[in-house]
């Protein structure tokens, strides 16, 4: 019995593998990149760019004001839990603000949960606890949205990382 490259179908037997080893290589790569959800639609896109002006006031009032602000980060198995704290420009903590908190992982658009912080104690420290877990980065916003007398909506940011 001859071998199959004695008979001449060694070299088309070689094109062929070549071929179907690309398309199913194409197709674990299509797998691959669907497997996060595919692309994102940012919520509120247009109404954002257009209030980009008022947003990086917010961002930047903190900062004008001289108040200094800490986040402190855990996670547990049943949720995300933090406190923010707050002081001014000389050192006095800052009571009875409305401090709302929105987490959200940064390869995702949606927001993954909005709390509103509590300062229980009345310390400046502004306490929050969600059920939303997970390891890994977590982009923190915390919006000020009674800040006494400025007036004005104050808005901070951080990331971190969540081990």
């Amino acid at each position: 019995m001859r071998s199959f490259i004695d008979k001449g179908y060694g070299w088309p037997l070689f094109v062929v593998i070549l071929l179907v080893s690309s398309v199913a290589m194409m197709g674990i790569v299509v797998m691959a990149a669907r497997s996060d959800g595919g692309a994102q639609v940012i919520e509120d896109y247009y109404e954002q760019a257009v209030r980009w002006d008022s947003l990086a006031e917010a961002r930047g009032a903190a900062a004008a004001l001289g108040w200094q602000a800490d986040l402190v980060l855990s996670g547990t198995v049943e949720g995300l839990e933090g406190t923010v704290s707050l002081v001014d420009s000389t050192g006095k903590a800052l009571l009875g603000l409305d401090v709302i908190i929105r987490l959200r992982r940064p390869q995702l658009a949606a927001i993954v949960a909005e709390i509103e912080a509590r300062d229980t104690a009345e310390t400046g420290s502004y306490a929050f606890a969600t059920d939303a877990t997970g390891t890994g980065l977590w982009d923190i916003e915390a919006e000020i949205a009674n800040s006494g007398e400025i007036g004005q909506a104050i808005r901070l940011d951080w990331r971190r990382e969540v081990r």
